[in-house]
């Protein structure tokens, strides 16, 4: 509901000072009015009075001083008395009178009034001496106002009469009677407020008339804000206000803000909803590298265990070779004892001499051949054995990583602003996919040369071992059958005796070598493992980070929402 204002409207303020001030207007014209008329009646009224007074005066002669008391009966009394009484209803005299004066009274003489209160001849009059003494002088008195009083509304004058000597014999007192002035005063004042009441109910008429089209466009105005602050605005309408006035170009002002708003809630409004639409692509996209994500985390648990199967695959192959370097000392030593045993059958050896020789120099040459094969599979041993398999699907792992890095890079530089954080993760992914595509790739390589050269060692200690069986026991069994034959052979078992001791050394030092290539790759194999837990660790921190985004975009998502909610309260088309 709309709220009513508390406290005066500008209508009500306009007409209030309006009135006041054309009441004060009025009030001050007709008094003014009032009273230059007042001033020019009374004026006129004066000068009615004065001339009416000089009439009167020229009906009376200087024997007017000489009546006494008691001469009201006398002729001459009654002469005066007619002639003034003439001149009183002539001139509209209320009271028309002589007097006289001993110097220090004034008394009355004739008095032309006809009712019972008229004075006699002698009566003192009430006004002193000394107020009429001028007038005794010879100057004559006009009143200059009218004087209100019991006996009506009066204009006195005072004039003196004249003998033939110019002297003041008696005072001539007249009293103008203004009442007609007061009447026609009296009915100007009430015409003036009859005049300024009918002057201000047409004014306040005029006003409110005008007041009336202001407040009109001002209620217009009003109406249009009123619409917007509660959610009812139509930014398509205008307000319609053609006074020519300031008014006109407030609504035009008001018509210039709406299409401003306008505009701006058309632009909140399409990008409000670009808004809603990039925010459930984004969402949509975090969904699927949240589960891209826990796929490459649950990848990097089965590389971790498999790390920690080829872990311990290399500690079963140290421990073979172990047992292979103990198996070599063993024969050294029993070459050892061999070399010592020569010596006893140096002359049942003699026999043999030529077969041992022989059999000497093939297995001399076999075993060189060995030693130089085996020599060089241990130099390709330093790389990781048997994890082949893994580093390949390490890199398919990476490439996926890759690929999901420059998606997310991607959805990252669309979401802008609040995509930076995501795509600083995801770059970070990129960057430790590329590095663990890297190295598995030299794993890789590692690896493969490291089983060619455990698969040609294999091969060589079987030929080794066959030769042994078909040469060097064949000899031993022949030299055993024919030890009574061929003892000036036993000097050449001797020699042999001491060069597969020296083999024996040779072949002791290239299983240490082998030792020390399969303890470097333990030790690559280790740090990939560490490598593949940090990759989950930052996958897991990835994945809580991917789920804080996406608690952004959800936030975003009801944002947007709600400014699409808010705008469509608005009237844009």
């Amino acid at each position: 509901m709309r709220r009513r204002t508390r406290k005066l409207s500008i209508k009500m303020k306009i007409l209030l000072s309006t009135s006041f001030m054309m009441v004060c207007l009025f009030l001050v014209l007709g008094v003014s009015f009032y009273k230059s008329m007042e001033r020019n009646m009374i004026a006129m009224g004066v000068e009615q009075a004065q001339v009416a007074a000089k009439v009167a005066v020229g009906k009376v002669d200087a024997s007017v001083a000489d009546l006494q008391p008691g001469d009201e009966e006398t002729e001459n009394y009654e002469r005066l008395l007619y002639s003034l009484r003439e001149a009183k209803s002539t001139c509209n005299m209320a009271y028309l009178y002589t007097l006289s004066t001993d110097g220090s009274q004034v008394f009355y003489g004739i008095d032309t009034d006809e009712t019972d209160a008229r004075n006699a001849i002698g009566d003192v009059f009430e006004y002193p001496y000394e107020e009429l003494r001028p007038v005794f002088e010879g100057e004559m008195y006009v009143q200059d106002y009218i004087d209100s009083t019991e006996d009506g509304d009066l204009i006195t004058v005072y004039i003196p009469v004249l003998d033939g000597k110019n002297r003041v014999a008696a005072v001539l007192g007249s009293d103008y009677d203004a009442s007609e002035i007061v009447e026609r005063l009296n009915r100007i004042r009430l015409w003036m407020i009859q005049i300024s009441i009918i002057g201000v109910l047409i004014a306040l008429v005029v006003i409110h008339l005008i007041i009336r089209t202001i407040t009109s466009s001002l209620w217009k105005v009003n109406q249009k804000i009123y619409e917007l602050v509660n959610s009812e605005g139509d930014l398509t309408q205008k307000l319609q206000v053609r006074t020519g006035d300031e008014m006109e170009l407030m609504a035009d002002n008001v018509n210039a803000l709406l299409k401003y708003i306008r505009e701006i809630m058309l632009h909140i409004s399409d990008d409000s909803n670009k808004l809603n639409e990039s925010t459930k692509i984004v969402f949509g996209n975090l969904t699927s590298a949240g589960e891209n994500v826990m796929e490459v985390s649950s990848t990097m648990e089965q590389m971790s265990a498999a790390m920690e199967e080829s872990t311990a695959t290399l500690n079963q192959i140290g421990e073979s070779v172990g047992e292979v370097y103990t198996n070599i000392n063993y024969i050294a030593e029993k070459a050892e004892t061999g070399n010592h045993l020569t010596k006893d059958i140096k002359e049942k050896a003699q026999k043999i001499y030529d077969y041992a020789e022989e059999a000497q120099d093939n297995a001399h040459t076999v075993v060189m051949r060995l030693a130089d094969s085996v020599n060089e599979k241990i130099k390709k041993s330093k790389s990781v054995g048997e994890i082949n398999r893994l580093t390949e699907d390490i890199i398919s792992i990476t490439g996926q990583t890759n690929l999901l890095a420059l998606n997310a890079s991607i959805e990252a530089a669309r979401a802008g602003e609040a995509g930076k954080g995501f795509a600083v993760v995801a770059d970070e992914i990129g960057k430790l996919a590329s590095t663990s595509a890297n190295t598995a790739s030299q794993i890789k390589q590692i690896s493969a040369a490291v089983i060619g050269a455990v698969e040609g060692l294999a091969l060589e200690a079987e030929k080794m071992l066959q030769c042994m069986e078909e040469t060097a026991m064949e000899g031993y069994r022949k030299l055993l059958s024919t030890s009574q034959g061929y003892r000036e052979d036993a000097e050449n078992i001797h020699g042999m005796m001491e060069n597969f001791a020296e083999d024996s050394e040779r072949l002791e030092q290239a299983i240490n070598d082998m030792k020390d290539a399969l303890q470097s790759v333990s030790t690559a194999v280790e740090e990939n493992a560490r490598g593949v837990v940090n990759v989950s660790e930052v996958s897991a921190q990835l994945t809580e980070s991917m789920r804080d985004i996406e608690k952004r975009a959800d936030l975003n998502k009801k944002i947007g929402e709600q400014l699409a909610a808010e705008v469509g309260k608005f009237k844009l088309e």
